[in-house]
């Protein structure tokens, strides 16, 4: 079991505004700081051939991610472009 070091106040209130349930929250916090000590290490030189391949591994899943977010907001950016009057329609309707 970890503690935490703070105040009652201090903690009353991080539970208070917590969105999801602690143990998720402590496990999202957990795994951000072991990807920023795992970046830095990789920076640095730091990583053995597995955690080489590990590493690759979730670049390409981000990479994938991002490509499909690009995606997504290229089409919606599309969409909302193909539901504005042209400049001659806009004209037309006195938007100018």
């Amino acid at each position: 079991m970890a503690r935490v070091q703070v105040s009652d106040a201090v903690w009353a209130e991080f539970r208070a505004a917590a969105a999801t349930p602690l143990n998720l929250r402590l496990g999202e916090l957990v795994s951000r700081e072991v990807d920023r000590h795992r970046s830095r290490r990789l920076r640095e030189g730091q990583l053995d051939d597995a955690e080489l391949v590990e590493a690759l591994e979730r670049a390409q899943e981000l990479h994938a991610d991002l490509a499909a977010l690009v995606a997504r907001l290229e089409h919606r950016l599309e969409r909302a472009e193909s539901r504005q009057p042209d400049s001659a329609d806009r004209t037309s309707l006195g938007l100018d």
